[in-house]
């Protein structure tokens, strides 16, 4: 009975305590507060400091010009849907495969897609713009490229039978960034 009383008397004790350490020394004045973790915008590493409007071009086999298919070798556009339900754009030969699906319709943007293809974090810069990369294997790789807080598009690239021998198109993920690169100097500002 008096190890109970001992140990309950122990625990009030410590409860006021612990109590007493949450309330301000003086009613109504603010304590700062420790631990909290901010982020900066100047250091977010999804901050787009010159949005694109990638509505602009409704037509996604637009988004690469023919100077930019020809200097690929890339023809013969086939439109799609991709997997979100909005129009995609796919050119392929016995060189490459390029697929460019733009994102102006779910609203989540780069953030939210890089915890589901990577860590959260952009694992790529595509001209100046956060990218992440996907699907990485010996001869395919997505790049999704954040232009705005809330729209995206992804450039899937595969190397084709004749390709794996050329070195500006053997390595994928460098492919497919080059061709973000393309697609975004084809964009407008927001």
């Amino acid at each position: 009975m008096n190890t109970t009383r001992a140990t309950l008397t122990a625990t009030a004790s410590l409860l006021v305590l612990g109590l007493a350490g949450c309330s301000s020394p003086t009613p109504g004045a603010p304590e700062p507060t420790t631990g909290g973790e901010t982020t900066s915008a100047a250091n977010d590493p999804f901050r787009i400091d010159q949005p694109k409007n990638l509505k602009a071009i409704s037509d996604p086999c637009q988004l690469l010009n023919p100077q930019q298919l020809q200097e690929l070798g890339a023809s013969n556009s086939e439109p799609g849907k991709s997997q979100w339900g909005q129009d995609q754009c796919t050119w392929r030969n016995q060189l490459l495969r390029v697929n460019v699906a733009p994102d102006t319709v779910q609203g989540q943007g780069l953030r939210y897609t890089s915890k589901i293809v990577a860590d959260g974090k952009p694992t790529a810069e595509v001209a100046g713009y956060p990218a992440v990369h996907y699907g990485i294997s010996s001869g395919s790789c997505g790049t999704y490229v954040g232009t705005s807080d809330k729209e995206l598009f992804l450039v899937y690239f595969q190397t084709g039978s004749e390709g794996r021998n050329k070195p500006e198109i053997a390595e994928p993920c460098a492919a497919a960034d080059r061709i973000a690169g393309m697609v975004i100097s084809n964009l407008p500002s927001a």
